[in-house]
């Protein structure tokens, strides 16, 4: 059941009652409020999940609320409209002012829900989409930061990704000694004297604190902090702050500080999930090289879990990508090609939509058809997903069938002129898999097929879309499995 907390604003009673009952039936926590001051008073004093809000009310209107919550609140909190004075005129400012849904009173209970229910999946969904974009970076300094073997480089290359990354004016790593002191070893923007080490306890300062506490800490200059903190930071005319801990196997290792002394934007919760993951990756980076092997497994498995997610956002697809593998897998052992091979199809089944994070939202997201422009942007999905593997060590062979997964047997749909038996053989497996695993399952602009109806339509395209010998070979798969 939803727990969103929902505020109401509107200066008709009855209004305000009803759908405020409507949404706490529906499961919602809801507070209402009769003026857009109110409203406004609330948005600054909590934290709200939706702002459902009238467009004609006295005192502060609709549309001023809106963009004062753009500008003063929240740049993405799901904002909407509801009026008993809809224009087409109406709807377009008030989503140029930052509104993402549109009710006109009368309304029913449902269409009420049902406009809640999509501005939050929709605005999950693009947080979801931002924060996984935000990750690729990670992906792409961990392999700068596991092929550097010098300590005294990777230090300083973990100190000035960081610091790039958050926008940092400082930034420092500290590593823990053997006689229990941090010990400054690399750092960006400090006035270091280089011949008198820089040492902590630990407990002494904010890097001792968080070496103590082992856990991430963020410091802004309304934080609620102990006194001597704040003035630590005062003293060091720092306005914003970061210090997130490097831990290996439960043992603390060192910390790595960032701060800002500008009124540039602050560190967010944000910020601090980034850097703590880029902290996991440095830690495994300075454990040593004997765990390379063990590091790549888990970056696979880091990969495949940003696929999946990908594909999770909707649940329409959720689960697409294992279903596409496990196929695709049965098909290689099927047609008999080696085990190192099999591991490559199967790695490239998960990751063959990675490319997807590169689509805009209001195209990936779309319910209907898709136009001729659209297709053909979705179409880059292939590339952009073989661009990123690309840039990942021992993924290149899955970055090549990517790119191949949705070219026709007959070289329609490709971007290099690729054709037949030239396709690679994985791609070719995939391109089967997707299809089949696509026309089986519920989308929202089609209903599932049945297994028999979809081997008609992969034999029907037989030798045009797909390889004759793949197509027989998936099923015969599906024959042992008895799904046929």
């Amino acid at each position: 059941m939803p727990k969103e907390n929902i505020l109401i604003v509107d200066d008709e009673i009855v209004i305000l009652n009803t759908s405020s009952e409507i949404l706490r039936r529906a499961g919602y926590n809801v507070i209402t409020v009769s003026s857009g001051e109110d409203g406004y008073e609330q948005l600054k004093a909590g934290e709200f999940d939706v702002v459902i809000t009238d467009i004609k009310m006295s005192g502060m209107g609709g549309m001023t609320l809106i963009k004062k919550i753009r500008e003063d609140v929240s740049a993405d909190i799901p904002i909407i409209v509801i009026t008993g004075h809809g224009t087409i005129d109406t709807a377009i400012e008030s989503m140029k002012q930052g509104a993402q849904g549109f009710i006109l009173k009368p309304f029913t209970p449902h269409e009420l829900k049902s406009s809640v229910e999509d501005v939050i999946r929709k605005n999950d969904i693009i947080k979801e989409n931002l924060r996984l974009k935000a990750f690729i970076p990670i992906f792409e300094m961990n392999k700068k930061l596991l092929s550097e073997l010098d300590i005294n480089s990777l230090l300083k290359s973990i100190v000035e990704e960081s610091s790039r990354y958050t926008s940092s004016d400082r930034a420092s790593l500290m590593l823990l000694e053997d006689d229990g002191s941090l010990i400054l070893k690399a750092s960006i923007g400090l006035e270091v004297d280089s011949d008198t080490a820089i040492r902590l306890k630990i407990g002494e300062g904010i890097a001792g604190w968080v070496a103590e506490n082992r856990e991430p800490l963020l410091l802004n200059e309304d934080s609620d902090i102990p006194q001597n903190l704040k003035d630590m930071m005062k003293s060091q005319e720092i306005r914003s702050a970061l210090c997130i801990p490097i831990i290996i196997k439960e043992k603390l290792h060192g910390v790595l500080n960032l701060s800002k002394t500008t009124d540039s934007q602050p560190f967010t919760h944000s910020d601090m999930e980034l850097v703590s993951v880029l902290c996991g990756q440095a830690a495994i980076a300075l454990e040593n090289s004997r765990l390379y092997g063990r590091v790549q497994y888990i970056y696979i498995g880091i990969i495949a879990t940003l696929a999946s997610a990908i594909e999770a956002r909707d649940p329409y697809t959720a689960g697409h990508a294992i279903r596409m593998a496990e196929y695709s897998k049965g098909v290689a052992v099927k047609m008999g090609v080696s085990d190192r091979e099999i591991e490559t199809i199967y790695r490239a089944g998960i990751l063959h939509d990675i490319g997807k994070i590169g689509i805009p939202d209001h195209i990936l997201l779309k319910k209907g058809s898709l136009n001729e422009d659209e297709v053909r942007i979705m179409r880059d999905h292939p590339e952009i997903g073989g661009k990123i593997l690309d840039k990942m060590d021992g993924l290149g062979d899955v970055a090549a069938i990517v790119r191949q997964h949705h070219t026709y047997f007959d070289g329609r749909n490709g971007l290099d002129n690729t054709k037949g038996k030239e396709i690679l053989l994985g791609a070719r497996i995939i391109a089967v898999a997707d299809a089949f695993e696509a026309m089986t399952s519920v989308r929202p602009y089609k209903k599932a097929i049945s297994v028999s109806e979809a081997v008609k339509e992969l034999k029907k395209m037989s030798g045009s879309q797909f390889d004759p010998e793949v197509v027989d070979a998936f099923v015969d798969m599906l024959n042992l499995k008895e799904m046929i």
